[in-house]
């Protein structure tokens, strides 16, 4: 009677989804470099030196570490927006809009837009291909420029309240 060759089971890690071992073909040496008893000493001197250069640059003067704080009031910097206005399909529906803005923005502005009662809606889109659009649907007789106009000054206002919280918190 012929006898079964034994056969060691092998990880399942190694194997691929068909049961055979991915690793079967090819040929895993480790190559490691042969260092003698004198590059043994040249890779001791070598680590002393960094620790020596790493210990000199550690030193720093008090000098280093200060800086000078402007003096007075820091000046407000203003980002700009690109603005577009465009006609709607209805009569009192406009399209803004916005280069360079992300959701946040447009998100807080159509909340402030929202809330002024010449806007019976408001609503925005973001996507990467085109800039942000934020529709707006206005009431009889209101004009687009007074409603924007109205938002930012809204969103100005606010924006200069929590400024002010927070320098009062500091």
């Amino acid at each position: 009677m012929a006898k079964k060759k034994v056969v060691p089971e092998e990880d399942e890690d190694e194997l691929d989804d068909f049961g055979k071992d991915l690793f079967d073909d090819e040929e895993i040496e480790g190559e490691y470099p042969k260092i003698g008893k004198n590059e043994k000493k040249k890779v001791k001197k070598d680590a002393e030196n960094i620790t020596e250069l790493d210990e000199e640059d550690t030193e720093l003067s008090e000098e280093e570490f200060e800086f000078e704080e402007p003096e007075g009031p820091e000046k407000p910097t203003y980002k700009y927006l690109d603005l577009a206005i465009k006609k709607g399909e209805g009569q009192y529906d406009y399209k803004l809009l916005i280069e360079g803005q992300s959701h946040g923005f447009c998100n807080i502005l159509v909340n402030h837009l929202l809330q002024l009662e010449e806007v019976k809606a408001a609503a925005y889109q973001v996507t990467h291909i085109e800039p942000p659009v934020i529709f707006i649907r206005l009431k009889e007789g209101k004009k687009i420029k007074n409603v924007i106009h109205k938002g930012i000054e809204a969103l100005r206002n606010e924006v200069s309240e929590v400024e002010e919280l927070f320098n009062k918190s500091m």
